[in-house]
């Protein structure tokens, strides 16, 4: 008997999916393409991206506009083993010009097209996948997200037939005062089979008031035509797109929450889920602790059983081992931490590795721009640092090694030595009181 994979990590080799990218985004009045403005941590139009590839679809196709150098480096930074194409949609005439761009295209499309906006970031993989998989067992002509929502004023309706398939998509401003009270809306998230896709956004016409051609118009030409589509009625979160920079705030926290409650329910705790902002490819090891007002960014990574915050920066690149602690008002970019480092409080690690066992006392600075290049300090295990120390990168120091306070290190440190690198105290007796007596 065939073996039957997994449908979570089944490979759909039979799906495009085409993004739209290509919108100007005029309401973030930015110069920046709106796709490409980041939600907890990374651009929206990643989170689609990786939606699809965790949803088991590989065959990606972009549509671009004006914005098009900056899609083509994003993609070739963020997916560097490629298999993502471009199409460039030269006049902004509407989403179903968009698409029929896309399909006019030299690209060969699988027989089932999947297309989402690139501003819909909250898109849940296992909601691709249990769509795609209806679409797959049921084989209607298409499927439609859809969403329930309590006020659907400015949503495009969602008309139903008799028997619950879609019959039509009414805007705001055509529906009718029975059809203004429907509260299922259009998720813009569609499924299609690949041939009707073809035929039937050939028929759709020009929007006379917009001169744009409308995607959703699809829906009642192919519902006249006796193709059933078959609404799939999901989270309005998961497709509320984002049009201006106080939706992209609200989708930020909602993501930012998303994630602060897997790590919760993997054994780490977060004290303040108001004031404490986690990327989403964060490692984070159990029993650790998260106080408020703490930052984590990028890719680090985190034992077990640390303690970080209140007020802590963990930038991009970080590495920290088991039972560290990361305390108030410190940033560490680019570290690496050994097992039961401190660095308690008030200090700068940048560019650095420390070892296991080390102490760093408060208000060390890891001087590591030159102001041309970035450099390394390099801290053995079981080092003690003072409170105030200076390390002038590139700088290495020997395990066992003792840095006095206020220390400005300039120089390697040999193990076990004890360092100091500061002007000798000077004390004039009576000094004080003899100026004080002259005025």
């Amino acid at each position: 008997m065939e073996k039957v994979r997994n449908p979570k990590s089944a490979v759909r080799n039979n799906v495009t999916a085409i993004i739209m990218a290509a919108g100007k985004g005029t309401r973030m009045k930015s110069e920046r393409s709106k796709v490409l403005h980041d939600v907890a941590g990374k651009p929206m139009l990643g989170y689609v991206i990786d939606a699809c590839q965790k949803a088991g679809v590989k065959d990606i196709v972009l549509i671009s506009g004006a914005n098009y150098p900056e899609i083509r480096e994003f993609t070739r930074i963020t997916y560097p083993n490629g298999g993502i194409k471009i199409v460039i949609q030269k006049k902004q005439l509407g989403t179903a010009h968009a698409i029929s761009t896309a399909l006019k295209a030299k690209i060969k499309y699988e027989e089932i097209i999947l297309i989402l906006s690139g501003d819909v970031p909250l898109i849940e993989p296992d909601t691709i996948r249990n769509a795609i998989n209806e679409f797959t067992i049921e084989k209607p002509g298409g499927i439609i997200l859809t969403s329930k929502v309590d006020n659907p004023f400015g949503y495009g309706r969602i008309v139903r037939d008799a028997h619950g398939f879609i019959e039509s998509i009414v805007e705001q401003k055509d529906a009718t005062p029975e059809q203004q009270e429907i509260d299922h809306i259009n998720g813009g998230v569609y499924i299609f089979n690949r041939e009707y896709l073809k035929k039937y956004i050939s028929r759709i016409k020009m929007n006379p008031l917009k001169k744009e051609y409308y995607l959703t118009d699809i829906a009642g030409i192919m519902a006249e035509n006796g193709i059933k589509i078959r609404p799939l009625t999901v989270a309005y979160a998961e497709v509320a797109g984002i049009n201006d920079r106080v939706q992209l705030m609200e989708a930020g926290k909602m993501k930012n929450k998303k994630t602060l409650e897997r790590f919760a329910k993997n054994g780490i705790t977060i004290v303040d889920f108001d004031t404490v902002f986690i990327d989403e490819n964060v490692s984070i090891g159990a029993d650790t602790v998260i106080q408020p007002f703490t930052v984590i960014r990028g890719s680090s990574r985190i034992g077990k059983g640390c303690n970080i915050g209140p007020f802590a920066h963990i930038r991009p690149g970080t590495v920290i081992g088991d039972n560290c602690r990361v305390g108030n008002y410190v940033e560490i970019k680019k570290s690496t931490l050994g097992n039961n480092t401190f660095v308690s409080h008030l200090s700068y690690i940048g560019d650095a590795e420390l070892g296991s066992n080390v102490n760093i006392g408060a208000g060390t600075i890891t001087c590591n721009y030159d102001g041309f290049k970035k450099h390394k300090t390099i801290i053995g295990d079981n080092v003690f640092v003072g409170s105030d120390t200076k390390f002038v990168a590139p700088v290495k120091v020997g395990r066992g090694a003792i840095i006095a306070a206020g220390s400005v290190i300039t120089g390697d440190v040999p193990a076990d030595a004890l360092s100091v690198a500061r002007a000798r105290q000077v004390n004039k007796e009576k000094w004080a009181l003899k100026r004080r007596k002259k005025k």
